[in-house]
């Protein structure tokens, strides 16, 4: 018996196979317009968009974001009762705009899924990354019908809950954290030109469980590390030319682990991007220094020569039976000692990682391990959940895809995580998901007197274009209000053999930043 999803007047079935993997599984397109999963009934859902549109309509429509047109968008499931017997059994229609019609097929499809399986994800069905751009618009919707701002929020999380069916926690959480993104990004003048720049190491001391990244031991390819920094430092000095009208207002060196590269190199790396790199005043400097086995009081004092003010130190777990599981490599002691050489040499905003629903944890030790870095008083703490991503480690290795589907145990822990951190003084500023994240759930960061991530908030805003430099680095130029991406090459040698070619699709897109 088979799980159907046929699509009529339109041609967004992958997006409906994307929505109906997270509570089915794995989709087989069967026809142009049809797919199918392993079920245990004949169930059929038909989705309709009615006048039919192309392809290219719905695609232009999505990117303008608006639309005068409006179209019926109708989502039916159907049981099978015997033979050639259908049984209509669940229906959501709507007439919409045009431009709201990929979301509306995924929230149909999602609710109408939801209902059949019982399975319930605390996002409801918000499937996106940036789950506040849509808390934005609600709340910009809403305050046209109240005027306090209590009452906006209030209006905001209800509609959270009854359109988008997430839990009363998690449209709180939306709310509240995309209320404090746009008071940071107001930070930016976005008329003045100003850009992010990113830069990216793909060297790690060892490869963790959980990462996809392609990554390289930094211990056993020191001759690449040269070759790689001296492209990256082209790459930077190719964009960055007197063609370049754009202002920096926030620097994020990350990875990999930027502070895996030898002293003599880690100088170079940093002094020759930041000097053709066009700075803006009271720019943000962010020194991913990941990984704590990494740290040393010599890259330290680089980093604080050049400028950057904040650190990550990230432990992901204050259990060491765990960071061996994981493949992390260092010791939660080391992680200690990192932090408190970095905060005897005058570093007052640090930002420290952790993960939830690692393997062998549950949420004793999550707790544990919050508390133990609370107890240390980082700036920053970002609460992020396992992702089982493509290509990683523990892709490979898992079995049961069970793992990802909602674990009532895990929900509850990182409710729990989130009243410590409030109790605490943290409040989130900056969220966003992940695809495949144990029981759909998010990544958020928190942080206490006002110390959050301009570039962390700006980055994931689509306002605000980003230079990414280095291999597998992507950059983003916003284009009569819309995103045009570009992405390095992945391949470390790929990338040094066409850093020209980047430089010159980077001019062609960045020309007028």
């Amino acid at each position: 018996m088979t799980f159907v999803i046929e699509a009529h007047g339109h041609m967004e079935l992958p997006v409906l196979m994307s929505a109906a993997r997270v509570f089915v599984g794995s989709f087989i397109q069967t026809e142009e317009n049809t797919c199918q999963a392993p079920y245990s009934k004949q169930v059929s859902v038909i989705s309709t968009v009615n006048p039919p549109i192309s392809q290219d309509t719905t695609r232009n429509a999505c990117r303008s974001g608006t639309s005068d047109c409006f179209v019926t968008v109708t989502t039916i499931k159907r049981l099978r009762i015997q033979g050639d017997i259908w049984q209509e059994t669940d229906t959501i229609s709507e007439h919409i705009p045009l431009h709201e019609v990929r979301r509306v097929l995924k929230q149909q499809l999602h609710i109408i899924l939801s209902r059949e399986t019982g399975i319930e994800y605390p996002w409801g069905a918000l499937t996106g990354v940036r789950p506040t751009q849509i808390a934005r618009e609600v709340i910009g919707k809403v305050a046209n019908l109240a005027q306090q701002p209590a009452q906006i929020k209030a209006n905001a999380i209800n509609e959270l809950v009854d359109y988008w069916r997430l839990s009363v926690p998690k449209a709180r959480l939306a709310v509240e954290t995309a209320l404090a993104e746009e008071s940071i990004l107001s930070r930016i003048e976005k008329d003045n030109n100003h850009c992010l720049l990113y830069v990216g190491l793909p060297f790690c001391p060892s490869r963790c469980l959980y990462c996809s990244f392609i990554t390289q031991d930094a211990r056993r390819h020191g001759a690449s590390l040269d070759k790689y920094v001296e492209a990256v430092i082209q790459e930077a000095q190719g964009v960055f030319t007197d063609s370049f009208t754009g202002r920096i207002a926030a620097v994020y060196y990350g990875g990999g682990t930027p502070t895996s590269l030898p002293v003599p190199l880690f100088r170079r790396y940093l002094e020759g991007i930041l000097a053709v790199a066009p700075l803006g005043e009271d720019v943000e400097l962010t020194m991913e220094a990941g990984r704590p086995d990494t740290i040393d009081r010599e890259k330290l004092e680089i980093s604080r020569e050049f400028g950057f003010h904040k650190i990550c130190i990230n432990p992901q777990t204050m259990h060491d039976e765990t960071l061996r599981r994981i493949g992390r490599g260092h010791t939660v002691e080391e992680t200690v000692k990192a932090f408190h050489l970095a905060r005897s040499m005058g570093f007052d905003d640090i930002n420290m990682d952790l993960i939830a629903g690692l393997p062998g944890e549950n949420a004793t030790k999550l707790l544990d391990s919050l508390s133990r870095v609370i107890e240390l008083g980082p700036e920053n703490i970002t609460l992020h959940t396992l992702a089982v991503k493509k290509g990683s480690y523990l892709d490979q290795m898992l079995v049961d895809r069970d793992v990802l589907l909602p674990d009532q145990a895990l929900i509850d822990a990182v409710e729990r995580a989130h009243a410590l951190l409030r109790e605490h003084g943290y409040a989130p500023y900056y969220l966003y998901r992940q695809q495949n994240c144990r029981s759909g759930l998010e990544n958020t960061g928190f942080t206490r007197d006002g110390r959050g991530s301009l570039y962390n908030v700006a980055m994931m805003s689509d306002q605000v274009p980003v230079i990414g430099l280095g291999s597998g680095s992507s950059s983003k130029a916003i284009v009569e209000g819309k995103a045009k991406r570009l992405y390095n090459p992945k391949d470390l040698l790929v990338y040094i053999e066409r850093v020209d070619e980047q430089i010159v699709k980077k001019r062609a897109i960045f020309s007028s930043q």
